[in-house]
């Protein structure tokens, strides 16, 4: 079965210190990856004149993590952009340059271990294609999580995560790596976010009806906040009918 090109907009304030982890970079180096360099300004002040005056100390930086991310066997590409909306300009660098899929940059010392919450309006074909192609073949495991409204659905739920593992192995990805769970409760997002804690990385599919639902809102201040490590949304398919 032949995989979608994955390609990973890798978001970084750059002027504040943030920096991708050697695990990380390791963890994305089957994919293609563009490092987003952004730098947020005051309302009252113009892009123009940032750029002038920090624009070469900036290209600078992100061309030391574009070269990491290349030595370790990603095509990559960089953009630099001052801006005064954050989400915007992720989202619209993510349209522009194709990115499947958008990484929260946690720390992280190690990856060995991977959360995949599964939930019924994510496109399950979808995030286990992206898993199976960010691993590669290598040692790491992968729980694919989901978590019920209540016992009643918990027979549904176990169904998602089973065919979901069908899948993983159909890509390749080694049988005694991959564990399925469900969980019961009527605080998902809460529910999900302590499982987090036990992972090293939480691969999720992007929530309707944007990527501000997670990038910005509620899931991803308690799942980002609670895991040990980075957080990686599978951006919903876009098309020429897609609600941007």
């Amino acid at each position: 079965m032949t995989e979608p090109d994955w390609t990973v907009l890798v978001p970084l304030e750059v002027l504040e210190g943030e920096a991708v982890p050697d695990t990380v970079v390791e963890l994305l180096s089957t994919l293609s990856v563009v490092v987003l360099g952004y730098h947020v300004l005051p309302e009252q002040t113009p892009p123009g004149q940032a750029r002038m005056q920090f624009e070469d100390r900036a290209q600078s930086i992100l061309d030391d993590v574009a070269s990491d991310f290349r030595e370790a066997g990603s095509a990559c590409e960089t953009r630099l952009v001052f801006t005064h909306d954050e989400e915007q300009t992720m989202n619209r660098v993510a349209d522009e340059t194709g990115c499947g899929a958008i990484l929260v940059p946690n720390p992280s010392s190690r990856v060995e271990r991977v959360l995949v919450p599964l939930r019924g309006e994510v496109d399950v074909a979808r995030v286990t294609s992206f898993v199976a192609s960010m691993l590669g073949g290598r040692d790491v495991g992968v729980t694919l999580y989901h978590v019920a409204d209540d016992e009643a659905s918990e027979p549904a739920g176990r169904s998602m995560v089973e065919g979901a593992a069908t899948r993983l192995r159909e890509r390749g990805v080694p049988s005694a790596g991959i564990e399925t769970e469900v969980a019961v409760s009527g605080a998902p997002v809460r529910t999900i976010a302590a499982a987090a804690a036990d992972h090293d990385v939480v691969v999720m599919g992007e929530s309707e009806p944007s990527l501000r639902s997670f990038l910005f809102g509620e899931t991803a201040e308690q799942v980002a906040a609670q895991s040990f490590g980075p957080v990686v949304v599978v951006r919903r398919p876009r098309g020429a009918n897609a609600s941007e």
